[in-house]
C-alpha cells in the first residue's frame, strides 16, 4: 500500500525540441539558451507503478508523466522502470538505475527496499529509507499517518479506531503513537474483501470516537457505506493519496466530512495552477492531482541539487549537492525543504514534515488547513517502535 528556494538555473530553450520514447525511457534534447551552463548527458531512473494489482500502490502514469515533463528541454535521459508493484520489480529497477549508471533513482511508492542503490551510493530521492545515507526522504509519508492522528486529535478525539489494510500494522502504529489517546482500537482487513462489516462491528463496539482509514483507494467506498449500515457516525480521517480526484468524486455525498492528510495544496491553489500551466505545456494529457504533483516535486529537488553541481553530474557530485540544499525549489508546492538531518536516529533523513487537510464535499476539496508541521509527532510515533 502507498500511499515532495533555489531556481533551477535555466532558461526556456530556443530552438526544435526532440523527443524520443521508447517503452522504458524518455528523454529529451534541446538547443540551450547562449549563455546557459552546457552539461554533457546524465541519466536518472524513476521507479513507479505502471502496471500490475492496484493492491500494492496507485498505479501512477500521471507521476511519470509530470517528473519527465519537469526535465524537459534539459540534457536527462529519463528511464522509468514499472515495478509492476512488486518486490521483485523494485529490485529489478535498482539494478537497472546501476547499470544505467544513474546519477539519481526516484521513487514514488512506500516501504521499498533501496539496498541495491545504497551500495552504489546513487542518491534516493522521494519515498526514501528514513535512515540511509543516500536518502532524500521528501515524500511526506510519515506524515500521513502522524497527521491523521493530529487531525482528529484536534477535534477532541479520544477513542481511536483504525480500519487497516492487512500488511498496514507498521503505519496504524504511527498514528496511534502519535497523540495520547485514551484507547486504540484497530481492526485489519483482507485487500478484496468481499466483506468488512465484521471490522467496523469491532469499532462500532469500542465505543470509538473517530477512526482512520488506511487501505487502497478501492476498498474506500465499501469501508464507508459498512460505516453507515453499522450506524458508525465518527469523523474519519483517510491519507489523500490513496484517494485519487475520480474515487473522490465517485464517492459523492458517501464522501462528505472525510478529512484528507494531504503533503501537497489543494488543486485550487495559486501555486498548483501555476504548475499545471508549466506541465500542459509539455504534455496536455497530465492529470493534476497529488500524485503528479509530487512527481513534479520530485524532479524539481533534483534540478535544484543539479544546479549545484560544479562540472559533470555524477551520482557522486549530487549528492553532494543535495546534501547542501537550504530552502529547495519545489514551485510552492511544499514548505521550503532544507537536506538538515533530523534529530531522531529513526527519521533522520526525513526532509519534509509538514502537511495540510483538507475536508471533502460532494468530491470537492474544502476547508483547506493550510500546511502544519507534524515533525514532533512523527518523532514520537517512531521513538522504541
Amino acid at each position: 500500500m502507498s500511499l515532495s528556494n533555489r531556481r533551477l538555473r535555466f532558461t526556456s530553450a530556443i530552438g526544435v525540441v526532440c523527443v524520443f520514447v521508447t517503452s522504458t525511457a524518455w528523454s529529451v534534447t534541446a538547443v540551450e539558451t547562449a549563455g546557459a551552463q552546457s552539461r554533457s548527458p546524465y541519466t536518472i531512473v524513476e521507479e513507479t507503478q505502471l502496471s500490475g494489482t492496484a493492491n500494492q500502490a496507485p498505479v501512477a502514469p500521471e507521476a511519470s508523466a509530470a517528473f519527465k515533463a519537469a526535465f524537459a528541454g534539459t540534457p536527462a535521459k529519463i528511464v522509468v522502470c514499472d515495478d509492476q508493484g512488486t518486490t521483485t520489480g523494485n529490485i529489478e529497477c535498482q539494478h537497472e538505475a546501476v547499470a544505467d549508471h544513474a546519477v539519481a533513482f526516484t521513487v514514488g511508492q512506500s516501504n521499498q527496499d533501496q539496498s541495491v542503490v545504497d551500495k552504489a551510493n546513487i542518491p534516493v530521492v522521494g519515498v526514501a529509507n528514513d535512515t540511509s545515507p543516500q536518502s532524500f526522504d521528501i515524500s511526506g509519508q510519515q506524515g500521513y499517518f502522524a497527521g491523521m492522528a493530529v487531525a482528529l486529535h484536534k477535534l477532541g478525539c479520544k477513542r481511536l479506531g483504525q480500519l487497516v489494510a492487512e500488511g498496514g500494522q507498521s503505519y496504524a502504529d504511527q498514528t496511534a503513537k502519535a497523540e495520547p489517546w485514551q484507547s486504540v482500537t484497530d481492526a485489519f482487513m483482507p485487500l478484496g474483501a468481499p466483506d468488512v462489516s465484521p471490522e467496523v462491528a469491532k469499532l462500532v463496539q469500542a465505543h470509538v470516537q473517530c477512526a482512520d482509514i488506511a487501505t487502497v483507494g478501492s476498498q474506500i467506498g465499501q469501508v464507508l457505506t459498512a460505516m453507515k449500515q453499522a450506524g458508525l457516525h465518527v469523523p474519519v480521517a483517510l491519507p489523500g493519496a490513496v484517494v485519487t480526484t475520480q474515487e473522490q468524486q465517485s464517492l459523492g455525498s458517501l464522501g462528505n466530512g472525510l478529512i484528507l492528510v494531504e503533503t501537497t495544496p489543494p488543486l485550487s491553489s495559486p501555486a498548483v495552477a501555476a504548475v499545471a500551466k508549466k506541465m500542459h505545456k509539455v504534455d496536455k494529457s497530465i492529470t493534476i492531482d497529488a500524485l503528479s504533483l509530487t512527481g513534479w516535486v520530485n524532479a524539481r529537488i533534483i534540478q535544484d541539487g543539479i544546479a549545484g553541481v560544479h562540472g559533470q553530474v555524477t551520482n557522486t557530485s549530487l549528492m553532494k549537492a543535495l546534501n547542501k540544499l537550504r530552502n529547495a525549489n519545489t514551485d510552492g508546492l511544499y514548505p521550503p525543504i532544507s537536506m538538515k538531518p533530523g534529530s531522531n536516529p529513526a527519521a533522520v533523513r526525513d526532509f519534509d514534515t509538514y502537511v495540510n487537510t483538507v475536508v471533502l464535499k460532494n468530491g470537492q476539496m474544502t476547508q483547506p488547513s493550510g500546511f502544519f508541521n507534524v515533525g514532533p509527532e512523527i518523532n514520537v510515533a517512531l521513538t522504541n517502535r
